[in-house]
């Protein structure tokens, strides 16, 4: 298969992209709220339990773990996916996996922190036992996947390739969600009132926006892989 990158497909990637952050974050509050029976206080990237629910029933790890198990189905799914027949849907199980951010959810416990570690220490684990579990549990996870793009893909130089694949959308998520939406705007009080599901006016606004992007430009995401 050869990626064939367009203008409405690199659009549909981009806010899928967008997407997969933002209900990785609405997966961990969700399971909260299903939990607790009230939405935590959260922003792009921090979430919280409820205030009423702060110390409350065990269960409450669930929340922590949902993010990267919701990331990791979906990234799972694609790889499924890549294993059809078809083009369309090869394409749309790489766009799944790509979107996922298997760089960034590899990253954050080899450096000793994300969701994983932080689980894994609420269950009991001191950090020097949960951060190399977590490393490998994840490193588990995230391979098969990103080695069946690396022989999916027959394009020249893949290797660079697969290496732009994995940090193009770890760096703009970084550079629009952090640091333009999260540090320049919300922080700075734009449209920080709380609103719906615990959340911002901001982060709401910017999840109708993706979704709105992705009713658009989806159905492009079928075409970002082509038989060679």
């Amino acid at each position: 298969m050869k990626i064939v990158l367009t203008v409405p497909n690199v659009i549909a990637l981009a806010a899928l992209s967008f997407f997969m952050q933002e209900t990785h974050e609405l997966a961990h509050t969700s399971i909260g709220r299903l939990i607790c029976g009230c939405w935590g206080a959260r922003n792009f990237n921090v979430w919280e339990i409820c205030d009423d629910c702060a110390s409350g029933p065990p269960l409450t790890v669930l929340a922590t773990f949902a993010g990267p198990v919701y990331s990791f189905a979906v990234i799972w799914l694609g790889y499924y996916l890549l294993t059809r027949t078809t083009a369309n849907v090869k394409s749309v199980g790489f766009a799944l996996i790509v979107s996922s951010m298997p760089f960034s959810r590899i990253l954050t416990p080899l450096f000793g922190g994300g969701d994983e570690v932080f689980g894994l220490r609420m269950l009991g684990m001191d950090r020097a036992a949960a951060w190399p579990l977590a490393a490998a549990i994840v490193l588990a996870l995230a391979i098969p996947p990103v080695v069946k793009i690396y022989t999916t893909i027959q394009n020249r130089r893949k290797p660079l390739w697969l290496i732009g694949l994995l940090l193009v959308p770890f760096l703009m998520v970084g550079a629009v969600v952090f640091a333009l939406l999260q540090e320049a705007l919300l922080r700075n009080g734009v449209l920080s009132q709380y609103w719906i599901m615990g959340s911002p006016v901001l982060v709401s606004v910017w999840l109708f926006v993706v979704v709105g992007l992705l009713a658009i430009f989806g159905r492009y995401l079928g075409t970002l892989l082509k038989e060679v």
